[in-house]
């Protein structure tokens, strides 16, 4: 097993009843997930903003997880949503 650093994201927005999250990959190191907190949350602010949101917070979190080597060294391929190819 090798440790990851995995970045997570919650929002929560008024008057709904459930937080909102995603997950964004995994990290070598904790300093590089520490990093790219600040650029997830600044990214996710711009969005709500641009989407004319009135409210909402948000808390990202690095957390350390073990993985096994196989799954970390796999190349990673985006998934294929076949609603995307169009008419």
């Amino acid at each position: 097993m090798i440790k990851v650093w995995f970045l997570m994201a919650l929002m929560a927005y008024p008057n709904l009843n459930a937080i909102h999250y995603k997950g964004y990959g995994g990290f070598d190191k904790q300093q590089e997930c520490e990093e790219r907190r600040i650029v997830i949350e600044n990214l996710i602010a711009q969005t709500e903003i641009n989407k004319g949101t009135q409210a909402f917070f948000i808390e990202t979190f690095c957390m350390e997880m073990y993985a096994f080597p196989s799954q970390w060294d796999a190349p990673r391929k985006a998934p294929v949503n076949p609603s995307e190819f169009g008419a």
